[in-house]
């Protein structure tokens, strides 16, 4: 087995506890909108605004004119700051695995979908200064599962593929960074990470 030197973390879902149910909720009840198809709108015009092509503006713009809601087209505020400091959660024990593993010798980043908004939110919280390498799908042009994002990570990083461990909660990120030659991770709790860098032989 080749010896992991670097390890990612993705942060919904990882170094963050949130689920994007949480905010299609939230704005389905403010705006009176079918949650259903809220969901299919939202996952229409989602991957547009990870990978940085429209602003936060447009994208609930498109929304509102997918589900024939002026409310949401007129809508100036910002939903994601609003409604992701409300309800995601920090998870500082992920947090201080990561930095036990930087203690530890091996190199840590991140691969996250995420837009600008959130990503401010989360390094008001502190969650990401001690990374070393930050990812982030709006400013490379790419949003996971896009092989092109993997690509992009093993171009800038001084490590060949298979010295790269990623650790994500979706099963297709982590199938799409299998392909592209990296070790994956399907983070499901705290406990079973542990295991799992376990059997890579990374010592925490």
């Amino acid at each position: 087995m080749v010896k992991i030197k670097c390890i990612l973390f993705d942060i919904g879902g990882v170094l963050v506890d949130w689920h994007m149910s949480w905010i299609t909720a939230e704005v389905s009840k403010r705006f009176d909108i079918n949650e259903n198809m809220l969901i299919s709108a939202f996952d229409k015009h989602l991957p547009k605004l990870d990978s940085g092509k429209i602003d936060e503006s447009n994208f609930w713009n498109n929304i509102g004119i997918d589900t024939d809601s002026d409310l949401l087209k007129n809508n100036k505020e910002s939903l994601w700051n609003t409604y992701f400091r409300k309800n995601a959660i920090p998870n500082h024990d992920v947090k201080k695995l990561s930095m036990d593993l930087k203690e530890n010798g091996f190199d840590i980043g991140i691969i996250s979908n995420i837009e600008k908004i959130t990503h401010t939110v989360v390094e008001d919280w502190d969650m990401l200064s001690h990374f070393k390498h930050k990812f982030m799908s709006y400013q490379i042009g790419f949003s996971k599962p896009d092989p092109r994002i993997y690509e992009h990570v093993i171009q800038k990083l001084p490590y060949t593929e298979d010295e790269l461990l990623f650790i994500d909660d979706k099963l297709p990120n982590v199938e799409s960074a299998k392909n592209s030659g990296m070790s994956s991770i399907h983070f499901i709790n705290l406990e079973n990470l542990k295991s799992s860098l376990n059997e890579f032989e990374v010592v925490i």
